[in-house]
């Protein structure tokens, strides 16, 4: 089958994941896959078996929606062209009004799966970098793993959307051998991106720091003279940080450390979680401070001393 890629020409830090991961389960079918960023004149004149569209955040609606009609056409069977990721879950009823498509909610079933094409599980395949290769995009983030080591978040916080995206908690995901894959295809990537929800709500957290240095990412670690660094992308949340969590962290080339702070009731603790990082010299910092859900401008103004000052 001939297989089209598409991610819409906005500006992303990091590369999708998901069309990485079908790039792979498609070739191991046989199937030619191309990648492609934008609209692109010569791949919408052809006629492709399927056509995976993704898609990011709400307010990239209107260039998500316009390359969707863009390449309506361009697929054999209708019912062919699937659109997904975090907007299509969440607006999966509006985009389906505009386009006429009805996205594949991305959603993960009891035991943490999560199905999208002909029930295999792509979730767990390892993404095709090389895909990278054939667009003329450079994204910001690139000579890094990109992967998860839990899913899901035991939090149901009404103002996020993991709990509709991925409902159901699993604690552990295997990275050794999927690192062992990489490398062997790939290359050797100086970086690890974890893009867990909250992987310090893993009863296997301490077996996961391990794995982690085992694959070459423990302090001070180094390829090709360059440092290496982990980046807990989503960040981790504060009221699971122990003492003893924060000294296994500081076991990793953690840079930055992010951890959110949402809510002003938190506030003490994020004061001692900060000094806690300080004391075991996890000096760079990133974090995340919302606003706008169900605070007030002053509640974020105090939010955002601690981090301004010694207040």
């Amino acid at each position: 089958m001939k297989i089209l890629l598409i991610e819409p020409a906005y500006k992303s830090k990091y590369p999708p994941l998901g069309l990485m991961k079908i790039a792979t389960y498609h070739k191991e079918q046989g199937d030619e896959v191309i990648f492609v960023k934008g609209l692109n004149k010569n791949f919408r004149a052809q006629m492709w078996d399927r056509i995976y569209i993704t898609t990011l955040f709400s307010f990239y609606w209107e260039e998500t929606i316009k390359t969707i009609k863009y390449y309506e056409f361009s697929v054999k069977d209708p019912q062919n062209l699937f659109i997904g990721g975090p907007m299509a879950t969440i607006m999966a009823e509006e985009i389906e009004k505009e386009t006429g498509f009805k996205p594949v909610r991305g959603l993960l079933n009891e035991k943490g799966k999560l199905n999208l094409i002909n029930d295999h599980r792509v979730d767990n395949v390892v993404p095709d970098y090389s895909i990278l290769n054939e667009i003329s995009y450079k994204y910001p983030a690139t000579d890094a793993y990109f992967t998860y080591m839990t899913r899901g978040c035991i939090r149901k916080c009404p103002f996020c959307a993991v709990p509709e995206i991925e409902p159901f908690y699993l604690d552990y995901i295997p990275l050794k051998k999927q690192i062992k894959i990489i490398n062997e295809k790939y290359g050797t990537k100086k970086d690890l991106l974890l893009l867990d929800n909250n992987i310090l709500a893993s009863s296997k957290f301490n077996q996961i720091i391990d794995e982690i240095k085992e694959i070459g990412f423990y302090k001070g670690a180094k390829l090709n003279n360059r440092c290496r660094y982990i980046d807990f992308n989503q960040g981790i949340d504060l009221r699971l940080l122990s003492k003893e969590k924060m000294k296994r962290l500081a076991e990793l080339p953690v840079k930055p450390l992010r951890i959110a702070f949402d809510d002003i009731k938190l506030k003490d603790k994020y004061i001692e979680k900060i000094e806690w990082a300080a004391g075991f010299d996890l000096m760079r910092l990133s974090n995340y401070i919302m606003y706008n859900y169900e605070d007030t401008p002053e509640d974020f103004y105090e939010r955002l001393k601690p981090n301004l000052s010694d207040s």
